[in-house]
């Protein structure tokens, strides 16, 4: 391909060396390609992770260890459980794909915290319904549709703002606040404690109401340079770390739950160039052609200072 013999690859060894790993994507079925990044990038990290033997899980901290805890500031917190997770996790994959999100709980009652951290190497964000405010799941996309009966375009922004929102935990939602001893009524928000080099955004198209699941079809509208993070991090993370990043390859799926195609827009770092992915079929597509309303996975790549 290289010499310009061939204008394509059929990647079948990769597809049936992954199948070989799981029954999931060994037959001929279409496959979710979230599903598959993520069994790929897990699979990827099992194999090459460099600690060998694993020690036995860290204990569970005990209720004084984790009052204590909870009075550490926050860059901290995620340190010390940073730390923890790689003890037992380290592989090529850590230092670019895995970050660290922050889950924090409040009482409103005596305003105790409970926070939890997990690694992820997608960030999964809600489409929310243009112009309307954060209500949770509520505020989710379904039929809102603008005056000629198109979708009404959304920024990634808003689908991250709704990632980040704070939800309220009431009636059978309410935490068990350990320091009230009862439960209580309770706030809930996300942030990321530590950014990856390469950010995947996972656009949550396909969800599922009762026993129906349906499609979103909005534009979900998003930069090709400079997205910024800095709103959705902690507030350490914003001195310690690169919080912007640019767009290097977006994949792209077509049709309906049942029946669909994927095609991909990737950047040639080298040639400067956008090149959209159809199959066999290669061609140069315009930087401002890249998002579209079948956008479905966004690789970031982190925008990294100047050396020196």
């Amino acid at each position: 391909m290289w010499r310009g013999q061939y204008g394509s690859l059929s990647p079948i060894g990769f597809r049936s060396a992954v199948g070989n790993c799981s029954a999931q994507f060994k037959g001929n079925d279409q496959e979710d390609a979230q599903e598959f990044a993520s069994f790929l990038l897990d699979a990827l990290h099992e194999s090459l992770n460099r600690v060998h033997p694993r020690p036995p899980p860290d204990r569970d901290l005990t209720p004084e260890e984790e009052y204590q805890f909870e009075q550490l500031p926050d860059f901290q917190q995620a340190n010390i459980q940073w730390e923890r997770y790689i003890r037992r996790n380290w592989s090529i994959m850590t230092s670019i794909f895995q970050g660290q999100i922050q889950s924090r709980l409040t009482c409103l009652s005596c305003n105790s915290t409970s926070t939890t951290y997990y690694t992820f190497t997608e960030l999964s964000v809600p489409i929310p319904s243009a112009g309307s405010k954060p209500a949770g799941a509520t505020a989710l996309l379904r039929k809102s549709t603008a005056r000629n009966g198109a979708a009404t375009p959304v920024s990634i922004y808003q689908c991250l703002n709704a990632f980040a929102e704070t939800e309220t935990l009431d009636g059978e939602n309410k935490w068990n606040c350990p320091r009230c001893r009862t439960k209580r009524k309770a706030t809930k928000r996300l942030l990321v404690s530590r950014l990856p080099m390469v950010l995947v955004v996972h656009l949550k198209r396909f969800s599922t109401i009762g026993h129906f699941r349906e499609k979103l079809e909005t534009n979900v509208v998003f930069p090709t340079q400079q997205l910024q993070m800095d709103p959705y991090v902690i507030n350490d993370v914003r001195s310690q770390s690169p919080t912007r990043y640019n767009l290097y390859a977006v994949a792209n799926h077509y049709g309906s739950l049942s029946a669909g195609h994927y095609t991909a827009s990737v950047f040639n770092g080298l040639r400067g160039q956008w090149n959209y992915f159809d199959d066999t079929r290669v061609s140069p597509i315009a930087e401002d052609k890249v998002a579209t309303p079948a956008a479905y996975l966004l690789f970031f790549v982190q925008n990294q200072p100047p050396q020196g």
